[in-house]
């Protein structure tokens, strides 16, 4: 399935030429994406730069791109550890933890 999966893959080179998780899940009979987004992990950890957008997935097609790409992970990296700490100061003024009680 991986192999068939980066025929596909390699046939959706660029940017403007995504093809969704959910579209490669149904041309590899599969019922969701799970799997897809497994092995599409496995491919980038063989060497296969796939990248991802709001369309779906691709090949990019430069070093620009794949540049682009990796500068976007980043970003994402800090809004989220963003997000947590945020998350998680709200969490605190709003729940209390559980006391455990004590053994006698």
């Amino acid at each position: 399935m991986k192999a068939e999966l980066r025929k596909i893959l390699e046939m959706h080179e660029g940017r403007d030429n995504p093809i969704t998780g959910m579209e490669l899940a149904k041309r590899l009979n599969q019922r969701d994406d799970r799997k897809i987004r497994v092995l599409i992990r496995e491919l980038i950890e063989e060497n296969l730069p796939v990248a991802s957008c709001s369309s779906g997935y691709f090949i990019p097609n430069s070093y620009q791109e794949a540049r682009e790409y990796a500068d976007s992970l980043k970003g994402r990296l800090i809004e989220d550890a963003l997000r947590r700490r945020d998350f998680r100061r709200a969490a605190d003024c709003h729940l209390r933890p559980v006391e455990q009680g004590r053994l006698c």
